[in-house]
């Protein structure tokens, strides 16, 4: 039925507005202008960004994951940089919720994450000591390799 309606719409000279002739200029513009520094890079052509915020006296980590993956957890994540001695730090998502929004300009996912932090873990990961940073959600894991 819809599909019905939307051939007649158009025949009669109307705009086919369904979801798969929408491009999203709103999320691709976001992925073209991320704030703060990539820290990590992808295969597929994705990486991590960040960006540190202090808010009442506690320190986040505000990370932006582009990927070809679509991260949605009502979980939470988590985020381990490990470095050539296995040493790993691990940080769990402030952010129990997470979805990723889509831009089918770049067939790329576009995702939000705050993560509660020490002076500690900000020396670490500004310091860049670890060699892969993993995310991981429910059952997956993205691996991202670290930029020196």
């Amino acid at each position: 039925m819809i599909g019905l309606l939307k051939t007649i719409v158009t025949k009669l000279g109307g705009i086919d507005v369904s979801q798969k002739n929408h491009i999203d200029t709103f999320t691709e513009s976001k992925i073209g202008n991320i704030k703060g520094e990539q820290i990590a890079k992808a295969k597929d052509g994705g990486g991590i960004w960040i960006d540190f915020q202090e808010l009442g006296g506690y320190n986040y980590l505000n990370a932006i994951i582009v990927s070809t993956k679509n991260i949605k957890t009502k979980n939470g994540c988590i985020l381990s940089f490990n470095s050539e001695k296995n040493n790993q730090l691990k940080l769990v998502s402030d952010t129990q919720e997470i979805e990723s929004n889509f831009s089918n300009v770049s067939n790329r996912w576009f995702t939000e994450v705050c993560f509660h932090i020490t002076d500690i873990n900000v020396d670490t990961i500004t310091n860049k000591k670890s060699k892969i940073i993993k995310l991981e959600y429910k059952k997956t894991i993205l691996d991202f390799e670290t930029l020196k």
